[in-house]
């Protein structure tokens, strides 16, 4: 599936499934949002997300999937789409205009100050694969080793190149060799014998991780929580300690015992300038439908009313706070616009 090819989805979800058709406009128009690669959880909330509004409320979002979100945030704020998904790390970068903003320090600072949140959600953990059978055992049998970190410009690459410091010693280029392309190159080259280690954000129980060992078994290496500079990582960008479960996984060998790893949350977040009332109804739909969306994607476990703002850092939506005010949820002062 091509990364560029942008797609209208409808509400026909049968077994993980979303057919694709050509819908009409709803009254308020066609939304254009963006979203990351196949296999992710932003992928499949956004497409699952996009099926209920249709379904429920009558808006027709077309999805962008596979776009690299350092791009697509920038996107958002210049008012090229209409939603999309936000991670933490990206907006600090944004307002002081550097790592892949540099080039466009002034852009990326107006950028920024023109996206309000949604909400902010658990959005998977880092999965640091090697096939079984490669003599891989700990993070010191990766020196020397090919690594695959992420797409070439996208906000994953270095903060898994971070990881592999911390947890290993070894510095990219350096000590090993560093790999960068599109997440579903990635996969395929892995799958071919082109990579020996593999590192991939997802969802816990992501099927796209269990269908790479289906001819060949993993290993899920553990990061080490107590490494050197692990807590000040921990509290960067909306991270956190978790745990995958024993047998999540059914082609990972030592599958019978918990996996330690890193997770993270990302941001659902649209224009500032979207109206009150259709951010207020999009905001509702999703909560009020949320257990019907998480029948159809375990991997959308971890998106929960009870913690909307963890890991949060852009300023709500009014329409957004709307609903909040209107469940109870107190509102906390650094998401208020303004404050």
């Amino acid at each position: 599936m091509s990364q560029k090819i942008r797609k209208t989805l409808t509400f026909g979800l049968v077994a993980g499934a979303v057919a694709l058709a050509t819908t009409p406009a709803s009254a308020q128009g066609i939304l254009k949002g963006d979203t990351g690669g196949v296999g992710s959880v932003n992928h499949t909330f956004m497409i699952i997300m996009s099926t209920v509004l249709q379904k429920k409320i009558g808006v027709n979002l077309q999805v962008n999937e596979g776009q690299t979100l350092t791009k697509s945030t920038l996107k958002l704020g210049q008012g090229k789409i209409d939603v999309s998904v936000v991670p933490p790390v990206m907006v600090p970068w944004m307002h002081k205009g550097t790592r892949f903003y540099k080039k466009r320090p002034g852009a990326a600072k107006k950028a920024i100050n023109n996206i309000r949140l949604i909400m902010a959600y658990g959005s998977g953990v880092r999965h640091y694969l090697v096939w079984a059978d490669s003599g891989i055992k700990t993070w010191a049998d990766i020196k020397g080793k090919r690594i695959f970190v992420g797409p070439p410009r996208g906000g994953a690459s270095p903060v898994a190149i971070q990881s592999i410091k911390l947890n290993s010693g070894l510095v990219n280029k350096k000590d090993y060799k560093e790999i960068r392309m599109p997440w579903n190159a990635g996969i395929q080259a892995m799958s071919d014998g082109k990579l020996d280690v593999f590192v991939r954000p997802a969802g816990v129980g992501a099927a796209s991780i269990d269908q790479l060992g289906a001819k060949r078994k993993f290993r899920l290496l553990a990061i080490n929580p107590n490494a050197p500079g692990m807590k000040k990582f921990i509290a960067n960008g909306g991270r956190q300690i978790v745990r995958i479960p024993a047998g999540t996984y059914n082609n990972q060998i030592d599958n019978n015992k918990d996996v330690v790893t890193d997770g993270f949350r990302h941001q659902l977040a649209v224009r500032k300038d979207m109206s009150d009332d259709l951010v207020y109804r999009i905001t509702k739909t999703i909560f009020d439908n949320l257990p019907e969306m998480q029948k159809s994607a375990v991997t959308l476990r971890d998106i929960s009313l009870k913690d909307p703002f963890t890991a949060g850092n852009i300023p709500l939506h009014p329409g957004a706070i709307r609903f909040y005010k209107e469940v109870g949820k107190k509102i906390p002062a650094n998401l208020v616009p303004g404050n």
